[in-house]
């Protein structure tokens, strides 16, 4: 990730940086560290690339509402995270839909509550690589419905395409759950994304797509178990 923090005050800046990395490593995280308001509008007005912006609110030169509002100028979905020893000035960030309050001096527990929303709300959907008439293709996970096994082939079944490959069935599983957590055994042949199931009995899961598949009787417990698992989990 690559973050800006904006604060006029050194101590508090460095301090940000330092939890930052701290719970991410210099490998994975870049702070980018700004003294005003107008130092960070002229990174955007420049087109560098930052995924997330602390901004204190109160500064002498450019105040954190006024950059804000400069730089959803340039990008509306930008989160930004206002910095403020004053929280009743919190209610104007509603106005540049900020995406968190953090109280200065900065508390290490609630830094890392808002770093795993932004981690959430960043995360790019993660890919898998499909070789399809000769050529790879690269497509979202979270659009695979299926896997299905076929022969001596696997089939990956999507709401508008599928792909056959010469592969054993457990290689196929092993791709997917190195990406994803979301898929379910529920036959020893279908392994379904539970994001696409619309409902499931005792001997058979409906997808969303209008595919019916079997459910095998050792399975349904589980594979229950794994849904309503994943409901809890997504807040579907």
């Amino acid at each position: 990730m690559r973050l800006a923090i904006v604060d006029d005050e050194s101590v508090y800046r460095n301090h940000l940086a330092e939890l930052i990395n701290t719970v991410y490593g210099t490998e994975n995280v870049s702070c980018y560290l700004y003294a005003d308001g107008s130092e960070v509008v002229k990174s955007f007005e420049n087109g560098f690339g930052l995924d997330a912006v602390f901004l204190d609110i109160e500064m002498k030169d450019l105040d954190g509402m006024s950059a804000a509002k400069v730089i959803r100028k340039y990008s509306k979905d930008i989160p930004i995270i206002f910095l403020t020893s004053h929280t009743e000035m919190a209610m104007e960030g509603y106005e540049v839909d900020a995406f968190r309050f953090l109280s200065k001096p900065v508390n290490k527990e609630k830094l890392l509550e808002t770093l795993n929303e932004l981690e959430k709300k960043l995360k790019v959907e993660e890919k898998i690589i499909l070789k399809k008439d000769g050529e790879e293709i690269v497509y979202g996970i979270n659009d695979l419905l299926y896997v299905e096994a076929a022969n001596n082939s696997v089939r990956f079944v999507f709401k508008r395409d599928a792909v056959e490959m010469r592969m054993k069935f457990t290689q196929a599983l092993e791709m997917v759950d190195a990406i994803s957590r979301d898929f379910c055994k529920c036959h020893r042949s279908y392994y379904v994304n539970l994001a696409h199931v619309k409902k499931l009995g005792t001997g058979d899961v409906a997808m969303d797509n209008g595919d019916v598949l079997p459910v095998a009787r050792s399975s349904a417990t589980e594979a229950k178990k794994m849904l309503f698992e994943y409901v809890r989990r997504a807040g579907r």
